[in-house]
């Protein structure tokens, strides 16, 4: 996560306006950062490394209280244990997204691994959901063109943020909180985590961020709502 911050830092300077697949997204080569910010007043928020059978339903609860959406990006080998929160999320308007199999770094796999942990996952979403997911985002941020043209090939759009929560490195409350509110914006993809440590302040943070968005006049939907 920490080179991922540093590469978010970096493309920041390359972002370029682009009819990303036919969308309105801000992106850098292939790779989207963020809606673009004349779409409207609207944001993404997203969650990583899940699912986890305490902390993802305990999100899903609160999303439903303030009727959020938002997008899941799933580990396939946890999507397999806990079939029944992928179903949860998708009859209550989430989106689910590919996060690898095994969460292993693109950048660590050996010849024929990148393809295994894109194409088992997306295979694994679609036989619990009934279908394939249009999102992949490599764990850690950590992506090469072979990554892209590896998730394009399985149909998917690669996809990072422009907003990081820093709650995997179990920040504080306080400090979820400052770096959203600091640096969101229309058409802001946010990043959480449900699957995180023990220690983690997300859940608390949500608590507060979620009013505070809707009070501040920002629609939430889906990554694919926000780029299209």
């Amino acid at each position: 996560m920490k080179t991922l911050a540093k590469r978010v830092m970096c493309a920041a300077f390359a972002l370029v306006m682009t009819a990303f697949s036919g969308v309105c997204a801000v992106a850098s080569g292939n790779v989207v950062y963020s809606g673009a910010a004349g779409c409207g007043k609207r944001i993404a928020i997203t969650f990583d490394d899940g699912p986890h059978p305490r902390k993802t339903a305990e999100i899903l609860d609160l999303l439903a209280e303030r009727s959020v959406r938002a997008t899941f990006f799933v580990v396939g080998e946890n999507a397999k244990l806990y079939p029944d929160l992928l179903m949860r999320q998708v009859a209550e308007g989430h989106e689910i997204g590919n996060h690898t199999y095994h969460h292993k770094p693109m950048k660590k796999c050996r010849d024929g691994e990148s393809k295994r942990e894109i194409t088992e996952t997306s295979e694994a979403i679609k036989s619990i959901t009934g279908k394939a997911p249009v999102l992949f985002r490599p764990p850690e941020g950590s992506y090469s063109s072979s990554t892209v043209e590896l998730a394009r090939a399985c149909g998917c759009d690669v996809v990072l943020w422009n907003v990081d929560t820093r709650d995997w490195a179990l920040a504080g409350t306080e400090e979820i909180v400052s770096n959203v509110k600091k640096n969101v914006r229309n058409g802001s993809i946010i990043l959480f985590h449900d699957f995180t440590r023990d220690g983690s302040h997300t859940l608390d943070a949500l608590k507060i961020l979620l009013p505070y968005l809707l009070s501040e006049g920002y629609e939430f939907v889906t990554v694919s709502e926000l780029i299209k």
